[in-house]
């Protein structure tokens, strides 16, 4: 997720509500919900329409652009003033 495999925060939320994705094609297809080696610990959760759009709501709350323009903060490798 945190690589930029899924391009939104819904397209996240499915993926964990499903407990695994899926890889259609090529040498690595497979349903990752199905996986032998995963433990039995990771599974699926069930959200109902109005709990996935608060949460949903929720974490779009989260995102702040504007902090991360401010050059102050926007460089965490600049050397101090």
């Amino acid at each position: 997720m945190r690589d930029g495999s899924f391009a939104t925060l819904a397209d996240v939320l499915e993926h964990c509500a499903s407990a695994g994705g899926t890889t259609a094609g090529g040498p690595l297809a497979a349903v990752g919900r199905q996986s032998p080696p995963k433990d039995t610990f990771v599974r699926g959760c069930v959200l109902s329409p109005r709990d996935r759009a608060d949460l949903l709501a929720f974490l779009i709350s989260l995102t702040d652009v504007g902090f991360v323009t401010i050059p102050g903060y926007s460089d965490p490798f600049a050397a101090p003033p």
